[in-house]
């Protein structure tokens, strides 16, 4: 018979009781961790994760999205995911495990793309963008939605991630922004390049059924607020902590700032769409925003 010592049962209770608490406890975004991307959380008995349809108005317009709740009472830190041109990347790994990791998620579709009503057009997404920040900041929707309106952040992904750095920096509500394959319009429309680029994107953007969206009404926008759009010119200029995260050297010009330390500026070795980077993509957000969008 083997004997069975009380000392090591006590040992073995308490590393099963340690295992437990670490892996089921309810992710705090204030502490550095890889569980949130392999470990589901144990729901929270009276407010647990979840999801909730919006809709937003914009300008006269509904436009459609939803939250991805994190779990607990909150109010949590809260994360606004912007899509590119049209959307087919929607990022919505990323949003799941941001959300394990203790964050709000929140996605919508700009006016004139989805399904979402109105013109889509660059001027109006960055609009749209302000007033998703107006309902979410809203008295009446931050205890449903579990909204911390002192720690929002913008987080986008190509012309998402322009339009991020755009209204992020220029909107007080917003404390950080991350960009993902950063579209820069100043630096595709002012240079040698500028006819080939807009030809491109006038058949990329007439190519597309899933967009209310003329064209040439959205080029001729886009080229008369291309000095205003100068993502280069805003992040020299803020204070908020930045996150670019490129797989192109359209914008090495960031190399200039990279003494800056609210700037984070890095090239990655992937395609478009960071196929293969999707875990290290959710766990350097995820550490960058324990950093960045801290209490």
């Amino acid at each position: 018979m083997v004997k069975i010592y009380p000392q090591l049962i006590s040992l073995f209770a308490l590393i099963a009781f340690c295992t437990y608490s670490c892996t089921h406890k309810a992710k705090d975004p204030g502490k550095s961790s890889i569980n949130f991307i392999v470990v589901d959380e144990k729901p929270d008995s009276i407010n647990p994760a979840g999801i909730e349809e919006l809709k937003f108005n914009s300008s006269g317009s509904t436009i459609y999205g939803f939250e991805y709740k994190a779990n607990g009472a909150g109010p949590h830190p809260t994360v606004i995911l912007l899509h590119g041109l049209p959307g087919n990347e929607r990022n919505l790994d990323l949003a799941q495990n941001l959300r394990r990791a203790g964050y709000n998620v929140v996605f919508f579709n700009y006016r004139g793309s989805w399904g979402s009503e109105g013109i889509y057009s660059f001027s109006n997404s960055l609009a749209d963008i302000g007033s998703v920040i107006d309902h979410l900041t809203d008295p009446k929707n931050q205890e449903l939605l579990r909204i911390d309106v002192n720690r929002i952040a913008l987080i986008g992904h190509s012309q998402g991630a322009g339009l991020a750095l755009i209204e992020g920096i220029n909107d007080p509500r917003v404390k950080a922004i991350a960009g993902i394959s950063v579209f820069n319009p100043y630096t595709i429309f002012k240079g040698n390049e500028t006819k080939g680029n807009l030809t491109s994107l006038k058949e990329y953007i007439s190519s597309l059924g899933v967009l209310n969206c003329d064209p040439n009404t959205y080029l001729k926008e886009l080229l008369s607020n291309v000095i205003s759009y100068n993502i280069e010119e805003l992040v020299k200029k803020t204070k908020k902590p930045i996150l670019i995260i490129d797989e192109h050297k359209n914008n090495m010009y960031l190399n200039k700032y990279k003494d800056k330390e609210t700037l984070k500026y890095q090239i990655w070795s992937t395609d478009h769409a960071f196929t293969n980077k999707r875990i290290a993509l959710s766990v350097e957000l995820n550490n960058w925003l324990l950093k960045n969008l801290s209490r």
